[in-house]
């Protein structure tokens, strides 16, 4: 195996590994998002809306860390290279990580207000972060699933 070969294999195992504790971290979440939040006004309602905050925040940044060593490390690179007909496939997952961090900022700016006690605008704001939770997990699937079968068939596994 080549020095090619060789790093392309570790940048896809941090790849999936990446992705296994993405899953993870979105089931905490969705658990989180199942428990009951106390109406403004009552107690605990702050600590609902911070708690909803922090995991936001913490969300976004291991995802924009997550989203760079995809864009940035060569993975995609290197199968849209050896695998030409797989570009089309691999540009869409790129291109919806703009879209998913974006939507993730908007809920953390919603959820600060909550916490400080402020009606959310958009009352559903519970169902919107369920609702940005399972795009990503859908994103993280397919992303998943594509890379494995690619690197399967550099591999010999798929001939």
């Amino acid at each position: 195996m080549n020095t090619t070969d060789s790093r392309q294999k570790s940048i896809s195992e941090v790849v999936l590994e990446d992705h296994e504790q993405m899953r993870a971290l979105l089931v905490d979440f969705e658990a989180f998002l199942g428990r009951p939040r106390p109406p403004i006004g009552e107690v605990g309602y702050h600590t609902w809306g911070s708690e909803l905050a922090q995991r936001l925040v913490t969300l976004h940044d291991r995802l924009f860390r997550h989203f760079r060593r995809e864009e940035e490390g060569g993975l995609f690179d290197e199968l849209r290279t050896q695998h030409p007909r797989a570009a089309p496939r691999l540009k869409r997952c790129l291109d919806e990580h703009p879209a998913i961090l974006s939507g993730l900022r908007e809920l953390m700016d919603e959820a600060l207000g909550y916490s400080q006690g402020e009606e959310p605008m958009d009352p559903r704001l519970r169902r919107r972060v369920g609702a940005v939770l399972r795009r990503l997990e859908r994103h993280e699937e397919y992303e998943t699933e594509l890379v494995m079968r690619l690197s399967m068939r550099d591999l010999g596994g798929m001939d």
